[in-house]
């Protein structure tokens, strides 16, 4: 039997995970599963652990955190695939969602529950997940869920500073997202999607992902997205001033922002965003900020195993 290897951050949901996790570690080994566990001591800890364990053999990886922790043990299979020439449908990556926000679990509809995630692991049903390529002068990652550049990645900043700080809570996105919206500078970019310029000028926000939901379950792209269907869906808001970007925003709650007149929503395989000014923005990819602009965000053609209920 293949061993599972549990990549558990101690420090996700604020810190608060703690050695709570042990407690899905035993009822994994309890139903039979060979279960090895390596816990993160740093940001980016779990890019360098997944990479080493991966050339030792392992296959199978549990991520025991939030979307972070998520993003980071499917960057470290990313590399690992670009370095060595493999084929991630090798290999099969499971959630238990000890998070704050664990977005990415709400696409594929993994039970928030730890003791029913837990079963999901243990009954074994995989469905597909189509790889997505990150590349900035930063380094390579993967974009497991969703990512922004904008307000979007403002937001991010500021509610990451503020979980440093000790606050907490699935509402923590949107109780900063008002102060961000009204005190972001509209810098310009250029979108190019597939070859094709889609948008030149000042831009409010951009958001792109492979998942629907992210900042607790806000919806945010066009609807039909799906995980395995070989596209990306991006949405953009353009050089509105901030009350009317602040309207449009509050369709986040709505689920229709996507559709609203003016922004551009298009979906894509390989997209790129480069700064036209002095000035360049962060790029959020799964709540984490790797690098700033410009970035490339490209389907790889792979897709990898995820465990589903």
């Amino acid at each position: 039997m293949e061993k599972w290897l549990l990549i558990v951050n101690p420090s996700s949901a604020s810190a608060t995970t703690g050695s709570s996790w042990k407690e899905s570690e035993k009822i994994l080994k309890d139903a039979g599963l060979e279960v090895d566990v390596a816990p993160t001591e740093y940001a980016g800890h779990a890019i360098t652990l997944v990479q080493e364990s991966a050339d030792q053999g392992y296959r199978k990886f549990i991520s025991v955190g939030g979307d972070g922790t998520l993003h980071e043990v499917m960057s470290g299979l990313v590399r690992y695939a670009d370095s060595r020439g493999v084929d991630l449908g090798d290999f099969t990556v499971a959630v238990l969602p000890y998070g704050t926000g664990n977005d990415w679990i709400r696409t594929p509809g993994v039970p928030q529950d730890m003791l029913e995630a837990a079963k999901c692991i243990i009954a074994g049903k995989t469905a597909k997940e189509d790889v997505v390529r990150v590349s900035m002068k930063e380094g390579v990652f993967c974009m497991a869920n969703i990512g922004g550049v904008g307000v979007d990645s403002t937001i991010c900043y500021k509610t990451n500073a503020l979980k440093k700080k000790g606050y907490k809570g699935s509402l923590l996105y949107s109780l900063v997202a008002p102060f961000c919206i009204f005190t972001r500078k509209r810098r310009p970019v250029e979108i190019v999607c597939d070859g094709e310029s889609v948008y030149k000028g000042k831009m409010f926000t951009t958001i792109f992902g492979n998942g629907l939901y992210r900042g607790g379950g806000l919806h945010q792209t066009a609807d039909g997205a799906t995980l395995d269907d070989g596209l990306l869906e991006v949405s953009i808001q353009g050089a509105v001033n901030h009350i009317k970007g602040m309207m449009q925003q509050l369709h986040f709650f709505k689920g229709d922002f996507a559709t609203l007149p003016g922004i551009i929503s298009k979906q894509f395989r390989k997209m790129t965003i480069t700064p036209l000014g002095k000035d360049a923005d962060w790029v959020e990819i799964d709540g984490e900020l790797p690098g700033r602009l410009p970035v490339t965000i490209e389907l790889t053609g792979q897709q990898i195993n995820i465990i589903v209920p």
